[in-house]
């Protein structure tokens, strides 16, 4: 009888592990809004959001994000962990590519949504090839094109990368590289923006690697404030190799300058929100 039970346990668990492979992972990428400026291009100075919704476990999220792009006027806004069917735009459009489902039925999908007031001319959601804990939830990030006023074309890389991989950084690099083979094919601007996951040296080594290799400039003037993998327990730091002063939420550039970089005071998710004021030069 024992043994039939642990023979039954393990049939539970094995059926629990495929249902929760096979259901846990989104697929594709939705229109969520109406771009306001259609066959328009980016203007010569833009300021860009990131935020991680935190799923929009705050019923405040919502709002706030509304009096953010009322008041900061973003042109372009990267969101991590966001819910399309919790959005209410008007003067943004947009695009929510799925990342993961809660697996049962009706579950919600989580994933990434960019924001702009320019209609993309490209848009293509990246799924992890990984999944955290190797068998849960992937991670997307989200690259869509802009067109500017002199002919090129930014790429605007909305990224979210993996969490859980304590000793090693293969899931990691895995997604890093399939970044990098889209983002070294483009040779005008980049924004590469979002939730680094960046938690120790060597996480926030292989992002710092890929940047030169792309000739990427990381903005480092923010206002302390920027959320960090700190668990607040020093136990857990320990035990999940956590380095709690780095900064998860990150932003990359190329082809343009840096003007100013804030950490805005809203309270509704676990992380705060980022706004970088980025121009083009002349040319």
């Amino acid at each position: 009888m024992k043994h039939a039970g642990k023979r039954n346990a393990l049939r539970v668990f094995l059926l629990a592990l495929v249902f929760l492979t096979i259901s846990c992972r989104g697929v594709g990428v939705i229109q969520v809004s109406e771009f306001p400026e259609q066959g328009r291009s980016l203007p010569g100075t833009i300021t860009v959001a990131i935020w991680n919704a935190h799923k929009f476990h705050d019923p405040q999220f919502a709002t706030d994000l509304q009096v953010l792009m009322d008041w900061q006027n973003p042109d372009i806004i990267f969101l991590q962990e966001a819910r399309a069917d919790r959005l209410a735009l008007e003067n943004l459009g947009g695009y929510f590519a799925n990342s993961w489902s809660y697996p049962w039925p009706n579950g919600i999908t989580i994933g990434v949504v960019t924001l702009s007031k320019v209609s993309p001319m490209e848009v293509k959601p990246m799924q992890s090839k990984y999944r955290e804990f190797w068998v849960t939830a992937p991670k997307t990030s989200l690259i869509t094109e802009h067109p500017l006023s002199n002919g090129e074309t930014l790429l605007a890389v909305n990224v979210h990368l993996l969490v859980y991989e304590r000793w090693g950084v293969l899931k990691l690099r895995s997604q890093l590289d399939e970044l990098r083979s889209i983002m070294e094919q483009h040779s005008g601007p980049i924004l590469m923006a979002g939730d680094f996951n960046t938690w120790n040296e060597k996480r926030l080594g292989l992002v710092q690697e890929l940047a030169e290799d792309l000739q990427l400039t990381e903005v480092k003037d923010f206002p302390p404030g920027r959320t960090t993998g700190d668990q607040d327990s020093g136990c857990l730091n320990w035990l999940f190799g956590i380095e709690k002063d780095i900064p998860l939420d990150r932003v990359y550039y190329r082809g343009f300058t840096n003007h100013s970089a804030e950490v805005l005071p809203y309270d509704s998710s676990d992380h705060k929100p980022i706004l970088v004021t980025l121009t083009f030069p002349s040319r």
